[in-house]
């Protein structure tokens, strides 16, 4: 799998930049639009906390899958780099969040929530017959732990990228004004981060994966 996703990826950003490349001298931009709609993501958290003093083998893992939805807005741009396949990118301007996970331990109250921040994405884009469209990109994304621990500790945020497909129905109106509607699916690579005030602690999330469903205004050039 981490094969694939190296040649993915290295398939990807060549063809974009080959794109980018032989437009340089005159780029054009194809299309460009924003979109809203709605997300939901999951993930898998695993937290390893290893012994201290006399004992440093025995290892205490508390495990916990969590799922959220939040609502997604979107701006992108697209060159054209044949008859019907484009390159484009795509920003998230609004941070999705989880929500505030809290966590009773006698005396001591924490809290643990996430931000996803900076989400980008670099995609191919392929026309269909009908007005039916395809997508594959890579994608990047900055998470931000916003944790409240009783101990006063903390972890670093992270970031990691992701892998997506996408399929979408687009219809022309007057004006070169277009409407689409689109689902898409990702997968992020799994990260992990150490407590700043303990290091016996190694928070791992894995097994991210997101969905979104938007609907898309823009104008072709």
């Amino acid at each position: 799998m981490n094969k694939l996703k190296t040649i993915l990826t290295a398939a990807l950003l060549s063809f974009a930049s080959f794109t980018w490349m032989s437009s340089a001298s005159a780029v054009s931009i194809s299309a460009f639009g924003v979109g809203i709609g709605e997300s939901a993501f999951m993930g898998s958290g695993k937290e390893t906390e290893t012994g201290s003093g006399a004992d440093t083998t025995t290892a205490t893992i508390t495990e916990e899958d969590g799922a959220f939805t939040d609502q997604v807005t979107a701006v992108f741009i697209e060159i054209s780099a044949a008859d019907n396949v484009s390159v484009g990118l795509e920003y998230w301007p609004a941070d999705l969040a989880t929500p505030e996970n809290t966590n009773v331990q006698g005396a001591s109250t924490n809290t643990v929530k996430a931000s996803f921040e900076n989400h980008i994405q670099v995609y191919g884009l392929v026309g269909l017959p009908f007005g039916f469209y395809a997508k594959a990109g890579i994608a990047r994304v900055d998470i931000l732990t916003e944790e409240s621990l009783a101990t006063g500790g903390a972890y670093n945020d992270e970031d990691t990228m992701g892998y997506t497909l996408g399929l979408g129905y687009q219809k022309d109106l007057d004006n070169d004004i277009f409407v689409r509607a689109e689902v898409s699916a990702f997968q992020y690579d799994d990260v992990s981060a150490g407590n700043t005030a303990d290091t016996t602690k190694q928070v791992e999330v894995t097994d991210m994966y997101g969905a979104t469903a938007t609907i898309r205004f823009g104008k072709s050039f």
